[in-house]
């Protein structure tokens, strides 16, 4: 959003902006009118992100070429002083591209006075218009593996503009899609067109007043747009003055418009509600309730005390008055020497599917030569140093071989790790790359895979804002070697290393993310230990011992283990050792042995049973 010489014009990012936060229309509004100064977000990681699109949509033009469609390139004209006829200028070239029929038209300017657009592409079609017996549909490129209902409002700008052009909609539109499928996925512009324009008259209503700072009828409550907005720190800022409800850990986007509505705005004012609230609220439940009231109380002493507080969560009990069991401090199973820690560092932009490229474990049942926690870096890496995906399932085949020698040593041993990205990482790598489906299998279906974050959000309360293991570490003393803020700066670090290529810098990067990663798996062992002690603690205030993790199976289901040995059995009949031998024949029987693993692994039930079985890690 921009006022040039009086003239307030909008684009679709302002229209895409205003549906995931109404307040941010409001200050692009106010920055705009010059009642605040826009902030600046140096933000490393967006940057990234804004160069992968660069590249998909260069790549598309490319394919684009290459099929043999002339494309014609719109350029803002910077020799231009005024901005307004540098929009005017660049829409009457696309305008003029358009009358005379180019084939491809890339970067594709409207301006109307108001609404500016800047369509990727327009695609030629055969269908008459007001420009002759052809017309042209819009093409958008997104780095995401699936369309977003922000992209198809988006795209319905461009329509808008480009059928006040040709004199007709188009019939469809297009969005090329990211990923290594790279698909182009094809809309009905008729089924959209509807909602695009509701959503544009809100948002021009919600404008249409008189511009202020702050923005006067809505609230900055956290979104998820809120992680690429250059407005995001002065939100937060405002919140945390406000003591705002969305302060406490864990509270939902319901909750706290529900609270709000009965006049509880503030962190302090949910710590001293009175429960049973009458009336009750007419979503959620009471014991939801009370547990963000908790929360927000132990969060408001440690705020008035200055320092970092813990409480633990009694285990619910079942009818018969037993505790119920892998619940909270309950699901932790026996320490064992041979317990393993588990981390993974990975890239989700790069090689176009993303690539888990470190495979960090800690084996403290093994020293190393100076007495600390043996460790073990896996990298993506070949022979010659580069990342690659082949290598990347290399690491992967000898991370998997690594956890189940040393189950194979140790049946009772368990792989330890925080938050659900690991487990959820084994089953898509295992998927990926056609291998270890059987070993995964034994580690989902055995239980050994032991989820921390899991247990500290059902047995322990901390005065935190979050649950990330970042933020837990001051409860058990913990300070990192590495400053490497978060894993999106290992991201930056590795793309950094990625551009760079292998010399003597590039593999001071390396370290530097190898060493975060061990702080990482350091750091899930400390908090083992420390919620150990936890559950010493709560035996003593219960008066009782405490049963253990349960232990399950780690046999594949019978029908699964027939299913899996017939395939085998049938693979290897057509293709010894699952060679191709280069025959005609041969290179036929290959073929039909990996189509028979293929339908296997594309069999969505097979998929869903798996996260089944990790449905008490996540």
């Amino acid at each position: 959003m921009q006022v040039i010489d009086g003239v307030t014009i909008l684009s679709a990012t302002d229209l895409v902006g205003f549906l995931a936060c109404e307040h941010l229309a409001g200050l692009e509004l106010a920055g705009a009118s010059g009642l605040v100064e826009r902030p600046i977000r140096k933000d490393p990681e967006l940057e990234l992100i804004q160069a992968r699109g660069y590249e998909h949509e260069r790549r598309y033009r490319d394919e684009l070429a290459a099929g043999g469609r002339r494309v014609t390139e719109i350029a803002l004209d910077g020799s231009i002083a005024d901005r307004l006829d540098q929009l005017r200028a660049a829409a009457a070239e696309t305008d003029v591209a358009m009358r005379r029929g180019d084939d491809v038209i890339y970067q594709a300017t409207f301006f109307d006075g108001r609404w500016r657009g800047h369509a990727d592409f327009l695609l030629r079609v055969e269908e008459p218009s007001d420009l002759g017996p052809w017309s042209y549909e819009i093409a958008d490129t997104k780095l995401a593996r699936h369309v977003k209902a922000s992209a198809l409002l988006q795209v319905c700008s461009y329509v808008e503009q480009l059928a006040r052009t040709q004199g007709r909609e188009p019939e469809r539109m297009h969005i090329a899609l990211g990923g290594k499928a790279r698909a182009t996925e094809s809309f009905r512009v008729a089924d959209h067109m509807a909602y695009y324009r509701l959503v544009k008259r809100l948002f021009e209503d919600r404008i249409a007043g008189t511009a202020a700072y702050p923005p006067v009828g809505t609230y900055p409550d956290p979104v998820e747009h809120c992680d690429v907005c250059r407005w995001d720190e002065l939100c937060t800022i405002r919140r945390r003055a406000d003591d705002d409800l969305s302060l406490v850990a864990g509270i939902t986007s319901l909750q706290r418009r529900q609270l709000k509505d009965r006049g509880i705005a503030t962190r302090r004012g949910l710590a001293g509600l009175t429960l049973p609230l009458v009336p009750p609220l007419r979503r959620g439940n009471p014991t939801s309730l009370e547990r963000i009231r908790s929360q927000a109380r132990i969060q408001v002493r440690g705020t008035d005390e200055a320092r970092m507080l813990y409480e633990l969560v009694d285990p619910p009990r079942l009818r018969d008055g037993t505790l119920e069991p892998d619940r909270g401090l309950l699901s932790l199973p026996e320490p064992r020497a041979g317990d393993l820690f588990f981390d993974i560092e990975g890239d989700p932009y790069a090689f176009d599917e993303g690539i888990d490229y470190l495979f960090g474990v800690l084996e403290p049942g093994r020293p190393s030569a100076d007495g600390s926690p043996a460790f073990h870096a896996l990298w993506a890496r070949d022979e010659g140093g580069e990342v690659t995906e082949d290598a990347e399932r290399r690491a992967f085949e000898r991370l998997v071989d690594l956890l189940i020698e040393r189950l194979d040593a140790d049946p009772e041993m368990h792989v330890y790790h925080y938050a659900p990205y690991e487990p959820t990482a084994l089953v898509r790598l295992m998927g990926r790359h056609g291998t270890r489906e059987n070993e995964v299998d034994r580690l989902l279906r055995g239980g050994i895979l032991v989820d921390l974050f899991r247990v500290v959000r059902q047995g322990v309360r901390a005065s935190v804002e979050s649950y990330s293991i970042k933020r837990l570490e001051p409860l058990y003393g913990y300070e990192r070697e590495i400053g490497l803020r978060d894993a999106g700066s290992s991201i930056v670090a590795f793309e950094t290393w990625l551009g760079g290529g292998t010399g003597e810098h590039g593999e001071e990067t390396l370290a530097t993310i190898e060493r975060y990663n061990r702080d990482d798996v350091v750091s899930t062992m400390r908090l083992r230990a420390w919620l150990e002690a936890r559950r010493t603690e709560l035996e003593g205030r219960l008066g009782q011992r405490l049963p253990r993790r349960s232990r399950r199976d780690g046999a594949p289901a019978e029908v699964l283990g027939e299913k899996l040995a017939r395939i085998a059995a049938t693979a290897g009949r057509l293709a010894p050792a699952g060679v191709d031998d280069g025959t005609e024949a041969g290179h036929a029987r290959w073929l039909l042995a990996q189509l028979l693993w293929f339908h296997r692994r594309e069999d969505k039930s097979f998929w869903r049973r798996y996260y089944e079985l990790m449905g008490d890690m996540t």
